[in-house]
């Protein structure tokens, strides 16, 4: 049996109207396709539902017996989809966006701010994660969308570069610029030109710090390391501490604090960081991704790429 909401909404307009001329009309199709579905439907049950003469239409016991199963039927139907229409839009006001821990901390409070101006009614869940967590919560769906330096190889994955982080040099306080100087104020070095002391880094397995080395490597410059962390945050906190320097990408800048540290951003475009949206293939975004997106790019070029 494959009857459909159409024909028994059909069936029971019928039998409270008592004719098919003004049900077809209620329904908004020819007299002729409303017979055509009451028809199907008698062949599905098996049994007459309608007696018809030249002047009336009257329902036989089959059919009386079939109007209250029928319209309860469509009474569940119609709840079901009032119910899964709700849910489906509760669904596009929330927005799931998959983050490392270093973006939700610097960019991200900023970046929810000047989304709900423009969209007040969307709630956004924030996924903190470690850099190899994010492509995974986007590809299993758990995340809406993700932003990352890295991209890992994948048929199952669109990416967008969204923005390009210019590198800082970050240094003990002083070293830049001279004790009590104007907090904040912009100081820029050539590659080239960075002071020659110990340098701390990432561990060697993150992409950004090959991407790093691979660039001193290129411009003929060498540093004594002076240690290798897993976290940014700690990177920032043994510089504060006089233990060396270390060359990180912008996006870092709003943790960093400018009466503990100095930085200068890196002229050379060379050393840019790409920064990338990345959401699931074939998946249809919901239509708040886009202004969601602008309002990251414009947080992250007024706080880090001036």
């Amino acid at each position: 049996m494959n009857t459909s909401l159409r024909q028994l909404q059909g069936f029971v307009l019928v039998a409270k109207l008592g004719s098919f001329t003004r049900a077809a009309e209620q329904l908004h199709i020819t007299q002729a396709g409303l017979s055509s579905m009451i028809r199907d439907l008698e062949a599905q049950f098996g049994c007459r539902l309608f007696d018809r003469t030249t002047r009336s239409v009257s329902l036989t016991p089959a059919g009386a017996n079939l109007v209250a199963s029928a319209n309860l039927i469509i009474s569940e139907m119609l709840l079901a989809k009032t119910r899964v229409t709700a849910a489906s839009a509760q669904e596009r006001r929330l927005l799931k966006v998959a983050v490392t821990q270093v973006v939700a901390a610097s960019l991200m409070p900023h970046v929810e701010n000047a989304f709900a101006r423009i969209q007040p009614m969307v709630q956004l869940r924030v996924f903190d994660v470690a850099q190899g967590q994010i492509q995974t919560l986007v590809e299993t769906g758990e995340a809406d969308i993700g932003f990352s330096i890295y991209r890992k190889p994948s048929t199952s994955i669109e990416t967008r570069e969204v923005i390009r982080f210019p590198m800082l040099y970050i240094a003990p306080k002083g070293l830049l610029s001279a004790p009590g100087g104007p907090r904040g104020a912009a100081l820029s070095l050539h590659w080239n030109d960075i002071p020659d002391i110990p340098l701390i880094s990432l561990a060697a397995e993150f992409p950004l710090q090959q991407s790093i080395d691979a660039a001193l490597g290129a411009s003929g410059r060498s540093f004594t390391p002076r240690g290798a962390y897993n976290s940014m945050q700690t990177m920032i906190a043994m510089v504060a501490a006089g233990h060396g320097a270390a060359l990180l990408p912008s996006v870092i800048e709003p943790l960093c604090d400018l009466r503990r540290v100095d930085i200068a951003r890196v002229v050379e475009d060379s050393v840019m960081q790409p920064y990338y949206q990345i959401w699931k293939r074939g998946r249809r975004l919901p239509d708040i991704v886009t202004p969601f997106v602008n309002a990251f790019k414009e947080v992250a070029y007024e706080l880090c790429s001036r």
